[in-house]
């Protein structure tokens, strides 16, 4: 069994959570900075991820070989990532090794080299991954679905940026980005594994308790207004991409639960609605199946997969009538039950990882301010209704207004007529 979870605050404004696992004999922690895509000034879109990216580059104390041979001396993992709403450093070391990984990350976030020439290096390998993004498929129809769901809003833009301006990037853009936006007040620091809580509050305030914030205000970012469009982008391909979704709720609002089920009984799985109906029944798509997203202020429910283009027209009136049908006729006998219990076991499953448990942990405080213990989160998932999720499919499939996405040899007519099928088939009757 896992220990009791702590939280506190250092007098700097890091907010700070633990979960000691006595059977682990690992530590996993992340440092956790409210700052993404949402953030960004325009014409710097990207340039949180290229940050996160060339922090790595090196500090004022190593060289970036020498922070590559620090890694891998603590013979853990050190990695980040960026998302639309936040940047993780995170590492997973020996309880021994966690001083040195700690120190590490501070330095990294604190004291960063940001030299011209390796922010050009990084720029070649960003710009080849907005590239590789450009060619695969089922990679840029999410992409453009986030514009076809909020265009214009902040969430809407892709996370690497475009190549315009990440090619703009200079040390001055970086360091003003940073200052800015890596302070403490907006910190989170994780941790889950072969620690206790107050060895851990400890550590982190010998490493990061110094750590001082320039006064600046930060903006709020306001919430997406929906407003569901088309994105076409046509490319020589043998297969027709898709993705169609409507908004749908932020982590925080309780329907949170039973659009995560209507998820799972749509397309979230082998035994889904559109697996069984979609490629089992008929084998008119490659791929199938749904996707249920939340942020902080808003959220999306959406479709995607890929079929030949000769399927296309059909897929969608096939899709859309199955949609129709589970909010007109609701559930069947055990969908809800298989449901309930995927979902209850991808959490179970989280928690016993290290990692994952730390991930967990990150990202609660983030979005409620405090950890979900698991057993309500597993209550919570239970007490969801047939009819609560019959509800939801009828308010979110029930306006025939879908924002959608097709890459592949689809023109823009094509699109007009195929988000014309969807969203005419939802309406009628």
């Amino acid at each position: 069994m896992s220990g009791s979870v702590r939280c506190t605050q250092l007098p700097n404004g890091i907010r700070l959570i633990c979960q000691p696992i006595p059977w682990s004999h690992t530590v996993a922690v992340g440092i956790w900075i409210g700052v993404g895509t949402q953030d960004e000034p325009k014409g710097e879109e990207g340039i949180a991820h290229f940050l996160e990216h060339v922090l790595f580059k090196g500090t004022r104390h190593k060289s970036g070989r020498q922070i590559a041979q620090l890694i891998d001396a603590l013979g853990g993992t050190i990695d980040a990532f960026t998302d639309k709403e936040m940047t993780c450093f995170h590492l997973r070391v020996l309880p021994d090794h966690l001083p040195q990984g700690l120190t590490l990350l501070n330095e990294l976030l604190t004291e960063p080299a940001l030299h011209p020439k390796d922010i050009e290096v990084e720029k070649s390998v960003v710009l080849a991954e907005i590239q590789n993004i450009d060619d695969t498929p089922e990679e840029l129809v999410g992409e453009i679905f986030f514009e076809a769901l909020w265009d214009g809003h902040p969430l809407s833009r892709p996370v690497l940026g475009s190549k315009e301006s990440v090619r703009e990037f200079r040390r001055a853009k970086l360091l003003r980005f940073l200052r800015h936006h890596y302070t403490p007040e907006r910190i989170i620091i994780a941790a889950a594994g072969a620690i206790e809580s107050r060895q851990f509050v400890d550590l982190v305030a010998q490493v990061f308790g110094d750590w001082k914030h320039h006064a600046s205000a930060q903006a709020t970012v306001p919430p997406p207004q929906p407003f569901p469009t088309l994105r076409v982008a046509p490319r020589h391909a043998e297969h027709c991409y898709f993705c169609f979704g409507v908004p749908s709720f932020p982590a925080t609002d309780p329907a949170h639960y039973p659009a995560s089920l209507l998820d799972i009984i749509v397309g979230g799985g082998a035994s889904s609605r559109l697996f069984m109906e979609v490629r089992e029944k008929r084998g008119l798509a490659y791929t199938i199946g749904s996707f249920s997203v939340a942020f902080k202020q808003a959220g999306f429910f959406a479709v995607s997969g890929s079929c030949l283009p000769k399927d296309i027209q059909k897929l969608m009136r096939v899709t859309a009538k199955e949609l129709r049908r589970l909010k007109r006729e609701g559930l069947r006998n055990g969908e809800l039950e298989r449901a309930q219990t995927q979902l209850k076991l991808s959490a179970v499953i989280a928690q016993e990882s290290v990692t994952g448990t730390m991930f967990r942990l990150g990202r609660q405080v983030y979005y409620f301010g405090q950890p979900i213990p698991m057993d309500e989160v597993l209550r919570r998932v239970d007490q969801v209704t047939e009819e609560e999720v019959v509800a939801m499919a009828q308010r979110l499939f029930n306006n025939g207004s879908f924002a959608t996405a097709f890459v592949g040899p689809v023109s823009d007519n094509d699109g007009e007529r195929l988000q014309e099928i969807l969203n005419g088939v939802l309406m009628d009757g």
